[in-house]
């Protein structure tokens, strides 16, 4: 009976070795593509960063990152080879940096590009805060590049000061979008840490970034709120001594030492005292002319209303009184005179006509008419505003001004074109590229992709339409040789500056 359950026994335990084989193989596939199946498990979190020796261990290209392992990036097969799932958890631009980064021998210029790039194309919050931290490590690299080959000619010569206060200012403005706060890196090897770079940016910024290269690169500072504050009660103390005087100051027995604000004060009152005087006589004059101004109201007033006659409504003065007479006697002419033009019109009625028209009515309508054309344009229909006739000189000014108009905006065309393709694209073509290379604020993509006119090649400045710079410029009388893709000498530039802006 033993015999028998022992052989029954050991197929199921074969069997069961045999479907555990699969299982094993299978939990083994999915642990290495545990990135790809289970985001969580990346390498590269948004709260968090993790670096791998690998990245830098060869060259910095795309192809690299295929090998990388599968635990903690998205490698999937294509064609039966694997390849790198590019995305948030693989940004290619992103790892070319931090390869470039990280290596001994990296290149600072394609660290910085890469790096660039990987900013415009959707990094998780941890990579962009540590993008941005290897970005200003790079530039303080490529500060202590410069210092080495110039020497003392970095701060004197153009070429190299101005690279210099680029990559000093673009290594203050990659420092400053580093949210310490959402940056989480850790590494698999002891080689670098968070706290390396911490000490690597503190050291930067001891060497490059203080401000004694301010003066240098053109940038102002302003004093401390301390050092205002001693300069103002330093010169606050010395004006009030001056004016008040000290406060062991002992006058001299003939007391001519008197502090000049007190002696100040001192003419003040007298003045005021003289002041005074003066306007008391001034109110004594103002009185008598009141007086005086009283008396003739009086006198004038009488002539118009006898006391007590107020009480009745009406003024009952010689003139009121004259006046009342006058009118009745014009009421009744003018009632008279009414009646007679009354009688004429209707004995004149329909002499006047024509085919059943009244021609007087016509001829009023006519000559009101023309009255009211005379007086548009004359006078102004509403106020403030111009009459028919200045209307009409105005336009002939303006006629005549339009007539010139092509010559004055012609020559205001060449003079933006020869500061556009003279001073900006060729004064420092390195500047130029970098400056638009930045990232562009309010689009967050670089200036180039935003602006046509930072296209490298002239046939690629278009301004509106199908119309570029170049032909532009050309058209209005900027010499083909400026206006080209050929880089220029600084004697070139300053002719053509010299030749456009005397």
């Amino acid at each position: 009976m033993v015999r028998q359950d022992l052989a029954a026994y050991i197929p199921l335990v074969v069997a069961a070795a045999c479907a555990t084989l699969p299982a094993t193989r299978m939990a083994a596939a999915q642990e290495d593509e545990e990135c790809l199946r289970d985001l969580a498990s990346c390498d590269l979190q948004e709260r968090k960063t993790h670096l791998r020796a690998q990245i830098w261990s060869g060259s910095c290209e795309p192809s690299q990152w295929d090998a990388l392992p599968r635990r903690g990036y998205p490698i999937e097969l294509v064609g039966g080879s694997p390849k790198v799932k590019v995305g948030p958890r693989a940004p290619v631009h992103f790892l070319n940096g931090v390869c470039e980064a990280h290596r001994p021998d990296g290149d600072v210029d394609h660290g910085l590009h890469e790096l660039e790039k990987a900013a415009t194309v959707g990094l998780l919050p941890s990579q962009r805060n540590a993008a941005a931290l290897f970005e200003g490590l790079l530039h303080c690299q490529k500060l202590a590049q410069l210092e080495d080959r110039y020497q003392g000619e970095l701060t004197t010569r153009l070429a190299p000061r101005e690279q210099f206060c680029a990559h000093r200012g673009m290594a203050k403005a990659s420092f400053t979008r580093v949210r310490w706060e959402g940056l989480e890196m850790s590494y698999d090897t002891t080689a670098f840490s968070l706290t390396g770079h911490a000490e690597s940016m503190a050291q930067c910024y001891a060497d490059y970034l203080h401000g004694g290269y301010d003066a240098t690169c053109g940038v102002v500072s302003s004093p401390s709120p301390a050092a205002i504050d001693a300069a103002a009660e330093a010169v606050s103390r010395d004006i009030l001594a001056d004016y008040f005087g000290t406060a062991t100051e002992d006058a001299p027995p003939d007391g001519s030492a008197i502090p000049p604000l007190k002696a100040m004060l001192a003419r003040k009152i007298e003045m005021a005292d003289s002041s005074l005087k003066e306007s008391a006589a001034l109110v004594g004059g103002l009185v008598q002319k009141k007086d005086l101004l009283v008396s003739s109201y009086q006198g004038m007033a009488s002539m118009f209303c006898l006391p007590g006659s107020e009480t009745t409504g009406l003024c009952s003065g010689p003139l009121p009184s004259a006046v009342a007479r006058l009118h009745e006697g014009y009421e009744r002419a003018v009632l008279r005179s009414q009646t007679i033009l009354s009688f004429v019109e209707r004995w004149v009625s329909g002499l006047y006509e024509y085919q059943g028209k009244d021609v007087r009515v016509e001829l009023q309508r006519s000559h009101a008419g023309l009255r009211d054309m005379l007086a548009r344009a004359e006078a102004p229909a509403m106020p403030n505003e111009m009459t028919l006739l200045q209307k009409l000189d105005l336009m002939k000014r303006d006629m005549a001004f339009l007539a010139d108009r092509s010559a004055v905006e012609s020559e205001i065309l060449r003079r933006q074109c020869s500061i556009y393709f003279c001073e900006i694209r060729n004064r420092n073509r390195t500047f130029f590229t970098n400056a638009c290379n930045q990232i562009d604020a309010v689009a967050g993509r670089p200036l180039k992709d935003v602006n046509a006119l930072c296209a490298a090649d002239v046939a690629g400045t278009v301004v509106s339409g199908t119309q570029t710079a170049a032909a532009l410029c050309t058209g209005v009388g900027l010499p083909s040789s400026y206006v080209s893709n050929t880089a220029m000498t600084a004697r070139a530039v300053d002719t053509c500056m010299s030749e456009f802006h005397p």
